[in-house]
């Protein structure tokens, strides 16, 4: 019954994020969401199978989507832009790959360091948003990209092993979200940024221009050293049982 009601909260957030439309937040808030259920199964904190469980709804949440969304598009069911993007990004061609191609263009000439002498500023609108690591490549280079990537590389470690070595259950959990959208908005990002996958709304962290975007990068941090700083705390139960066994030694001395 537990994990039936956290799989209702888990679909009821993306099916919204689906009628905005965005699809691009609903894979990521499921891709999240999902990731925190597995943990909290793979702790034992709800009583079932544990491997059966963790595939089967891996299997549920990842190929029926897969599948209703190719029926959606067949029958037209999708947003018209969205049908578009689909199609261009497949077909390679067409308004909605204009940016993709864009970025690959600005992407051949890359130098291991300094200026590319691409015109990123006018062939990239808002280009230090969503595009700012490209910008980054061309005005930098390729070393400067590297380092970008490996620092932001540290923080996801860094904020999983923190919520790894988490006592807490409601602290673990939390961490391991907050690490999941810093390192889903990177891996999207720089897939987008390289062609790999159709461009969708992300955001590079701490460098993205915007003051969601950098609002959200410094919450999450702060979340993530508070977890860090009371990584020592027990649950509650634990220290309830503690508190418990230590007063039954006290009583036995006594008498």
């Amino acid at each position: 019954m537990a994990l039936c009601k956290a799989l209702l909260w888990l679909i009821l957030p993306v099916f919204i994020a689906v009628r905005i439309p965005s699809l691009g937040v609903a894979v990521i808030m499921m891709v999240i969401m999902l990731i925190e259920l597995t943990v909290a199964i793979w702790k034992g904190w709800f009583k079932v199978p544990v491997k059966k469980t963790i595939i089967g709804m891996w299997m549920l949440f990842t190929v029926l989507p897969v599948l209703l969304l190719a029926a959606m598009y067949a029958l037209h069911i999708l947003v018209v832009y969205q049908e578009e993007r689909i199609r261009d990004f497949l077909s390679r061609s067409g308004n909605a790959y204009y940016m993709t191609s864009m970025l690959h263009k600005f992407n051949e000439n890359i130098l291991l360091w300094g200026n590319s002498g691409n015109n990123v500023l006018e062939g990239l609108p808002e280009f230090n948003k969503d595009y700012v690591f490209s910008y980054i490549l061309n005005s930098y280079g390729k070393l400067a990209g590297i380092v970008v990537i490996v620092l932001l590389a540290a923080l996801v470690v860094f904020m999983f092993g923190t919520s790894v070595r988490q006592k807490n259950e409601l602290g673990m959990v939390m961490g391991f979200g907050c690490g999941m959208i810093i390192l889903l908005n990177v891996l999207l990002n720089l897939a987008g940024i390289f062609g790999w996958i159709p461009l969708t709304t992300t955001f590079l962290p701490f460098l993205s221009v915007g003051r969601n975007n950098i609002l959200l990068s410094y919450a999450l941090v702060g979340i993530i050293m508070s977890i860090y700083r009371y990584k020592d705390v027990y649950p509650k139960k634990f220290k309830a049982l503690q508190v418990s066994l230590q007063k039954t030694i006290t009583l036995n001395l006594n008498m």
